[in-house]
């Protein structure tokens, strides 16, 4: 009994059926990697953008005026002020917020807190400040540091009873406003995925202002 071996041309063939198979498995293999990532990144990303629509939402959600302005000067000075701004809305409020970091420090619930864009490195950021001492500059001091990055734009709008509508612009300070909050707050946040593949998504949500009256004391 003869024995034939594999020709040439069979051995050819067979190589280039193994790599034919042996490079589906790997870009199969890398696009799978690949997509894990993708899903993770976005996975992480999103929860960003939701710890900041809930810090957002528990500052409003506390805000508050009083008519105590200190003596024998103006010491004590509380306002709730919207602007409208492109691509972030400019929010200025005092809010019983804050959070006491310190036993033994001497500050409390009380704090100013200013939302507005800034642009790092190109990008549009998202800024908070926080003083947690509510003096007479209700726009200055504090701390200032980003919270969120990756977002195309950040709207406050503010629920008019009156005319049944949401309007962009809101001053405690100003005559038709003076000494009154907005009862609800709307933040929409329109946030796209950092390769720009999937459409625009628009997350909303609306808050509730708990003290409606200002404060007399």
């Amino acid at each position: 009994m003869s024995r034939r071996g594999f020709t040439l041309i069979e051995v050819l063939t067979a190589t280039a059926i193994l790599a034919l198979l042996m490079t589906s498995v790997y870009f199969s293999f890398s696009n799978l990697l690949e997509g894990r990532s993708r899903i993770r990144e976005r996975s992480e990303h999103l929860r960003r953008v939701f710890l900041a629509l809930d810090l957002m939402r528990r500052d409003i959600q506390n805000a508050f005026l009083t008519r105590n302005r200190g003596t024998p000067e103006e010491t004590h000075i509380t306002i709730f002020r919207g602007l409208e701004d492109a691509p972030v809305s400019h929010l200025t409020f005092a809010t019983l917020n804050h959070v006491k970091m310190r036993a033994s420090g001497k500050e409390c619930d009380q704090a100013e807190v200013e939302y507005y864009g800034d642009t790092k490195d190109g990008e549009t950021v998202l800024m908070r400040r926080e003083s947690s001492w509510v003096d007479g500059l209700p726009e200055k001091g504090g701390n200032v540091f980003p919270i969120l990055s990756g977002f195309k734009a950040v709207i406050f709008e503010y629920w008019d009873a009156e005319d049944r509508e949401w309007i962009r612009v809101w001053d405690s300070e100003a005559t038709d406003r003076a000494d009154t909050l907005p009862p609800k707050v709307k933040i929409t946040m329109l946030v796209s995925d950092a390769d720009g593949d999937r459409p625009e998504e628009r997350i909303e949500t609306i808050v509730d202002i708990k003290m409606q009256k200002p404060f007399t004391f």
